[in-house]
């Protein structure tokens, strides 16, 4: 039965195992209970698809055990509520180049296998596809499938523009011979098309698109008559620049009478943050998957995701974006005056008070010190984030944490950090009293 996607609704992520360093690596030591974990994660988030790179070269060295992990995965996802969207050809590079890649002064598209150079070699794609759609055909999970991830992928992210828009330009040293440069990729987009009327030959219950690096490649690459949904990918820094591509996106979909989703977005070393990219793709109605769902310490990890292994968070802007929540940037915004309560006052004088009796000779038992200290610390912490009065990217309670799971803090740093706390809430809440005016004060 023809599976019934409403692709405006898609809420998606891409996913792999935040301990991996990239999707070659997620799975040759795949983890059930990795997966069961973070997909419960995607679940509490309200995400309902995950977007997972399949690598051909894990394949080879164990199908069966590749199969199954991907089996696993599917079924381990929807147990969540949480569709799979699997890439089944990964890039251009589906089949390993035997040839070591050397750089070419000029070159702008990486050689491609000899495997895909010729039709008369696609009988081992096609065998790959057979044993992947008799593993996870028939699950219920299975949302529909990415042919391929970025085809039109090129060392300076040249793409099929007649006439590139000047912000491409921005970023690249040099404009290349556009001609010849269709005329390698279109070896690429040979496979490509292929494969697009064989997968959907030998599942018609499944749509099919392809992952394109940019929403300009639908037309020239011959695909858009061959997919069921049209999809690309988005990095845009501005809101401008990203206006730009939805509105082409939508256009497209129009023309084709397609659905169009963007299934690769949002990356915090591209100026692309997380709530702007939501945010106008909901208001377009397209749907969208993030990259990616885990934060970690290897690859791209890094610098993408919403969730940590734990279940924190680095940024509750994401989340709430992912609700339906945005940041107020218009004229109605507010600051919020943490002043207006004598709390700012209280803080100062208890900072004053604890960073004097600390400090006496007299005080014979300076074994709570440290605690005296780093509970004055918190109290101007929480006036600073609660206001968004600091940089969160290592917020001061993170600090505070720090010096408390030490077995022996040093007072004296604390001191420092406690007086630079008290700076910043005095410069930032324009304060200008002094201390001593409110040694009255019961805390």
């Amino acid at each position: 039965m023809k599976k019934t996607v409403d692709y405006s609704k898609l809420r998606g992520f891409n996913y792999t195992q935040p301990d991996s360093w990239n999707d070659r690596d997620f799975w040759e030591h795949y983890s059930h209970e990795t997966v069961d974990r973070d997909m419960g994660y995607a679940e509490r988030l309200r995400l309902n698809s995950a977007r997972i790179f399949l690598p051909y070269s894990v394949y080879k060295k164990d199908p069966e055990k590749f199969l199954s992990d991907v089996r696993d995965f599917v079924e381990t996802a929807w147990k969540h509520g949480v569709s799979t969207n699997p890439i089944v050809y990964f890039g251009a590079h589906f089949f390993p180049i035997e040839e070591e890649y050397e750089p070419v002064p000029g070159e702008t598209l990486r050689p491609l296998s000899k495997t895909i150079r010729t039709p008369e070699s696609w009988k081992e794609g096609e065998d790959y596809f057979d044993r992947l759609y008799a593993a996870i055909g028939e699950e219920p999970g299975l949302l529909f499938w990415d042919i391929s991830n970025e085809p039109g992928y090129t060392d300076s992210f040249v793409t099929w523009y007649d006439e590139e828009p000047k912000y491409v330009q921005d970023f690249r040293p040099c404009v290349p011979d556009l001609r010849e440069l269709r005329e390698k990729q279109e070896k690429t987009w040979e496979f490509i098309r292929h494969f697009c009327k064989y997968v959907k030959k030998k599942d018609p219950d499944h749509d099919i698109g392809i992952g394109n690096i940019f929403i300009w490649e639908t037309e020239p690459s011959k695909t858009a008559e061959l997919v069921d949904v049209i999809v690309f990918h988005d990095y845009s820094a501005t809101r401008a620049r990203l206006r730009e591509v939805l509105e082409t996106a939508v256009s497209l979909g129009k023309k084709y009478g397609k659905p169009v989703v963007d299934n690769e977005m949002c990356c915090l070393a591209r100026a692309n943050p997380y709530d702007m990219a939501i945010e106008l793709h909901n208001e377009y109605g397209i749907g969208w998957y993030l990259f990616e769902l885990m934060i970690g310490e290897d690859g791209w990890n890094r610098v993408h995701g919403v969730v940590y292994p734990d279940g924190t968070i680095r940024d509750p802007a994401i989340v709430a974006a992912i609700y339906g929540f945005y940041r107020n940037r218009g004229r109605s915004a507010l600051r919020a005056d943490v002043a207006q309560e004598d709390y700012v006052e209280r803080a100062i004088y208890y900072a004053d008070r604890v960073l004097h009796e600390t400090r006496r000779p007299r005080r014979r038992d300076h074994s709570k010190d440290a605690k005296e200290l780093l509970e004055a610390c918190e109290f101007a912490a929480n006036l600073l984030e609660g206001g968004e009065l600091v940089p969160m990217a290592c917020p001061p309670t993170a600090k505070i944490e720090t010096f408390r799971r030490m077995e022996h803090p040093d007072c004296d740093e604390i001191r420092d950090f406690l007086t630079e706390l008290i700076d910043t809430l005095k410069k930032s809440t324009h304060f200008i009293k002094d201390a001593a005016e409110f040694r009255e004060l019961r805390l």
